[in-house]
């Protein structure tokens, strides 16, 4: 698996650019990726409301904004619970209007190996997380040109330490 970071006070992980050029897929209907998210990625007490921002694990962009047609892996720590993690299916599917939708998935274990699926069924995303499965809607055709998305912290704050978050793209 390979490791990323999302240092503290900051929301990219460092990914290089052959990373990225690597990442432009032609007609993906089907991303699988085997994820844990290690024990930086759990914090408590919430800082503000903003905490309960989704924080991005990983996921496909069709066509160039992420933010107009996108589907991915999210997740955020389950505050009540010491080293549990909420995970989300978080999707941008209204072409120009910024907003997205997201669904409660599962949650699992800092540390834990997790298995992801996200596949697009017609007009539908279906996504799967360790056995778990949801559905969100796929409302418009989805380019051929697609990136991959990498992990992301918020919304609006930044990582409160060090995040480690090993993910293996299979």
């Amino acid at each position: 698996m390979k490791q990323y970071l999302i240092k503290k006070g900051a929301h990219y992980c460092s990914v290089g650019l052959f990373e990225r050029i690597g990442a432009i897929g032609w007609k993906i209907k089907k991303y699988s990726i085997r994820f844990v998210l290690h024990n930086a990625c759990w914090w408590a007490p919430k800082r503000n409301d903003d905490d309960l921002d989704l924080n991005k694990l990983s996921g496909v962009s069709y066509g160039l904004n992420d933010h107009s047609n996108s589907v991915r892996l999210v997740w955020r720590p389950d505050f009540d619970n010491s080293g549990k993690i909420m995970i989300y299916g978080y999707t941008y599917d209204k072409l120009s209007t910024g907003q997205h939708t997201s669904l409660y998935i599962t949650t699992v274990q800092t540390g834990q190996t997790c298995d992801g699926l996200i596949e697009v069924i017609g007009n539908q995303y279906s996504i799967t997380v360790n056995g778990v499965n949801v559905k969100m809607d796929n409302t418009h055709p989805d380019p051929s040109m697609c990136f991959r998305l990498y992990p992301y912290f918020g919304g609006n704050n930044v990582a409160p330490q060090d995040m480690l978050i090993d993910i293996d793209y299979l």
